[in-house]
């Protein structure tokens, strides 16, 4: 159990970051997936300039497969998508299949301007090695079908 002191500072890990990687690797990850995927939206081609600071104001970097599920720290488990896209991507209200078709499984749970602004196939990077993962994007539909 962590130390604590009084004012509820204490020496347990913080939350929403594994142990075994730093800040800088998670910063270094958020950039390169925005680098490969050109400043796009995976899902709807969208296309924005280079973020001005470290953070990019129009599109998220999200795992596939979240941390807490097991999903690795690797490029082929990140996408960058607009941000009004996020939620429902994490929530498997949209899905990716093996060969990048979009599938939005129940369409009357999404908004038609997201519906509408969706691609049927996701962007992807040139370099085959930054692409999605086939097992992420497995993991995804599997989560996505158990909700």
């Amino acid at each position: 159990m962590a130390s604590g002191d009084d004012y509820g500072f204490g020496e347990g890990a913080q939350r929403g970051f594994a142990a075994d990687h730093t800040l800088d690797a998670y910063t270094g990850l958020y950039r390169l997936v925005l680098l490969s995927y050109g400043y796009r939206c995976a899902l709807t081609g969208a296309r924005f300039a280079p973020p001005v600071l470290a953070l990019h104001a129009d599109l998220d970097v999200e795992a596939i497969q979240p941390r807490e599920q097991g999903g690795p720290l690797s490029i082929a488990n990140y996408l960058p998508m607009i941000a009004s896209l996020a939620r429902p991507f994490r929530s498997g209200l949209i899905t990716i299949e093996d060969d990048y078709r979009i599938v939005v499984p129940h369409p009357d749970l999404l908004d038609s301007t997201m519906l509408a602004a969706l691609r049927a196939t996701l962007i992807v990077p040139d370099d085959v090695l930054f692409r999605p993962g086939a097992e992420f994007l497995a993991h995804h539909r599997r989560y996505a079908l158990s909700r």
